[in-house]
């Protein structure tokens, strides 16, 4: 009898630990919830960055911790997704900021920040498993996700480090890694089934987050290397969560062999992606072959349907021997594009050419935002992490516009941590990492900036400081005396 004892004992500790054991897997996180207004949480603006408005909502991430910052759930401030009120103006209202996300938000790539999507703030963070010294494994990456409220976070995927780039949709997130596969993680599985779509990707382009829904927003590009290793040609596949991957472009066999600029076809290189109304997606590439004069070499444009088919006459060229970094779109006949060292206008002349007129000079310019109010066209752009803005264009009354620059304003100067994430524009505002306190996240209400007056270049801070940081600045005080 003693021992069936001592043996039942045994098997209810095994049984609790691995309870514990099983707990610990699950890696699932609760917490009281914060009050939320569900009116018009659905209509989220500038996804995916520092910062993003859900509703009347500015959901943001609490200052740059880094890899090695804080990361207890439930402690952690510094790095922590906080939430602010927006006034009707869409300025920050200070004085309701709460805590949702408790945790440590963390990445190395510019495009990967916070990303709210129905009910869920999607993120990464550092992992906080042990290795076998009991030092925090922060090197590797965990892809999270936490309701709107607080209430209830729970991981969905581990990495060994931060290179994947997803993309969330509605029912999944698509991501690509760094041994060059597609994968797709069905988020309406239990356990969050990760599978690989395809292998080999040379190069792919997710379209930025759209303010309003798309039906093509859970669409990646990417491309592939011809299967035979000496063309000169490649192909581009197409990918939409749920489904299975389409060659759209084969930059060969897409093209009447008649009219090629050289018998190898093309090699196509992708730029960016778009949505396009309700249900089409543009896709921007630049195009090239191997003859002498490269012909072909330019940056074109096509406008994908549902059904995803490609047809060589509705390819759009914009440019013939120039090709861009990036392109900012005011509407489909009047586009900004990039290149090292100025800001491009392009649009179509009176016989349907594509011509083009410098509207900004200095080298590494980087469009921020682009505003058309009473027909004047607004950049909003950044020069060494200075900030401006400049009036470009001025509407011809004829649905396009004509060269009128006037002089660049100074909106922003002061230095911003940009090891993680750059300057964030949400309406009216930009937010930020400030350097020169800690790499604390703050804002400055473009609205209220004067052009030359210092002052009212004064950035606020938005979030909580944490105890560490807070000593830090009254030691450097002290120090300064």
């Amino acid at each position: 009898m003693k021992k069936k004892a001592i043996f039942a004992v045994i098997g209810a500790v095994l049984c609790l630990t691995l309870c514990l054991a099983l707990v610990g897997c699950n890696k699932q996180y609760k917490q009281d919830a914060v009050e939320l207004d569900r009116a018009g949480i659905e209509n989220v603006v500038s996804n995916g960055g520092l910062a993003v408005k859900a509703g009347k909502y500015l959901y943001f991430i609490n200052g740059y911790a880094g890899q090695d910052g804080a990361n207890e759930f439930g402690k952690a401030v510094k790095g922590a997704i906080m939430r602010v009120e927006l006034d009707e103006a869409g300025a920050p209202k200070t004085d309701t900021l709460v805590t949702v996300v408790p945790k440590n938000v963390y990445n190395t790539n510019a495009d990967i920040g916070i990303v709210i999507v129905g009910d869920y703030i999607y993120y990464t963070t550092p992992s906080t498993d042990k290795d076998g010294s009991g030092n925090a494994k922060t090197s590797e990456m965990v892809l999270m996700r936490t309701t709107l409220d607080g209430a209830a976070s729970e991981v969905i995927a581990e990495f060994d480090d931060y290179t994947p780039v997803y993309r969330v949709n509605p029912g999944y997130i698509v991501y690509v890694n760094s041994a060059s596969e597609l994968h797709v993680i069905d988020l309406n599985d239990k356990k969050f089934k990760d599978s690989v779509v395809d292998e080999e990707l040379v190069a792919y382009t997710f379209a930025d987050y759209a303010d309003n829904a798309s039906a093509m927003q859970d669409t990646v590009f990417y491309t592939k290397a011809a299967e035979n290793s000496y063309a000169t040609n490649n192909t581009v596949w197409a990918y939409r969560a749920g489904g299975a991957p389409v060659k759209v472009i084969d930059g060969l066999a897409s093209y009447d062999a008649a009219k090629l600029a050289h018998p190898g076809g093309y090699s196509i290189t992708l730029l960016d992606s778009y949505f396009v109304g309700g249900d089409g997606i543009r896709l921007v590439y630049t195009k090239t072959d191997s003859g002498s004069n490269t012909k072909s070499k330019g940056v074109y444009a096509y406008d994908f349907g549902t059904d995803l088919k490609f047809s060589e006459s509705g390819e759009v060229r914009y440019t013939t021997g120039v090709t861009y970094t990036s392109v900012k779109y005011i509407d489909a006949n009047n586009i900004l594009a990039v290149d090292s060292d100025s800001v491009d206008y392009l649009r179509k002349d009176a016989s349907g050419v594509w011509v083009t007129d410098v509207v900004i000079e200095g080298s590494s310019a980087s469009i921020l935002d682009v505003k058309v109010n009473n027909g004047i066209v607004t950049v909003y752009y950044t020069v060494s992490n200075a900030l401006y803005k400049i009036d470009v264009l001025e509407s011809d009354g004829n649905g396009g516009y004509n060269v009128k620059i006037n002089s660049a304003v100074s909106l922003y100067g002061t230095t911003y941590n940009t090891t993680w994430q750059k300057l964030d524009k949400v309406l009216d505002c930009v937010y930020f990492f400030n350097s020169d306190v800690k790499d604390n996240t703050y804002y400055l209400d473009l609205s209220k900036v004067e052009p030359h007056n210092s002052n009212s270049q004064i950035a606020k801070q938005l979030g909580k400081f944490s105890n560490a940081d807070n000593i830090g600045m009254l030691e450097t005080v002290d120090e300064e005396a």
